[in-house]
């Protein structure tokens, strides 16, 4: 869904100014590891998590707090993908059990999901019984503006969401590219993991071309009406102190 390396995030980020990024692969942590050590090297404090996808089609993001919140994270991701070993010769999607994420959300902090997928948007019940397992200070409304239409009246949506369910919320930035200029390439990777033409992939790829990796002061004024999204999202990088390379009590080798 993404066309561009963790190396190439890292240095994009490092050279805006960020202070820290969280890279969330689909259904997975694929890129974790090379984006640490990456992310690191540039000065850029790396997060670490994942877009997972529930049963019912819908999207949270899990970011990690401690090394028992990876734990979890892998142990989750592993029954996410289970179904899928099991039956090899019908080919499905990861899904993840929405009663075992809520079993298994120590040291894991939960965002309500993106703007096309978000369990906050598919299913404000769900995300309410979410809300109760991980409790207020690890279940967070996440807000995102990709200029599409219906932007203003999602954003409102999750508002309500919000205060109705007694969270805050934070902003992201549902980065595909570090740059514009590779924004053609994601555009022919999603049309060739549909098995379409581009045209044929419109709904799935990101067209208008705003899921690029801007400035923090960019990004904020994308959000004149959640400012205070936006300042809660940067004390929450800095609460997820983690780190991969370093809180597993061994160390990858260095190739």
């Amino acid at each position: 869904d993404g066309a561009s390396q963790p190396e190439e995030l890292a240095a994009r980020a490092a050279e805006l100014g960020y202070e820290a990024l969280a890279l969330t692969d689909h259904d997975g942590i694929y890129g974790s590891l090379e984006f640490s050590h990456a992310a690191k090297a540039f000065g850029v404090r790396p997060i670490t998590g994942a877009e997972v996808t529930l049963t019912d089609g819908s999207h949270v993001t899990l970011l990690v707090e401690s090394a028992a919140g990876y734990a979890n994270l892998c142990r989750l991701l592993t029954a996410a993908h289970a179904d899928t070993r099991a039956r090899p010769a019908e080919p499905t999607e990861p899904a993840l059990d929405s009663a075992l994420l809520a079993e298994l959300n120590e040291g894991l902090v939960c965002l309500s999901g993106c703007a096309r997928h978000g369990l906050g948007l598919r299913d404000p019940n769900g995300a309410a019984a979410l809300a109760r397992a991980f409790g207020r200070k690890r279940f967070f409304v996440e807000l995102q503006r990709p200029y599409e239409r219906g932007d203003a009246r999602r954003l409102a949506a999750l508002r309500d969401l919000a205060e109705a369910l007694g969270v805050e919320t934070v902003a992201t930035g549902d980065v595909h590219a570090h740059h514009p200029r590779r924004i053609p390439l994601q555009d022919a990777l999603v049309a060739i993991r549909c098995r379409t033409s581009l045209d044929g992939c419109e709904a799935e790829r990101r067209g208008n071309r705003e899921s690029v990796l801007v400035s923090p002061a960019e990004l904020e004024e994308r959000f004149p009406l959640d400012r205070d999204a936006v300042r809660r999202t940067g004390e929450l990088a800095e609460r997820l102190e983690f780190d991969l390379t370093e809180d597993l009590g061994y160390r990858y080798p260095d190739f």
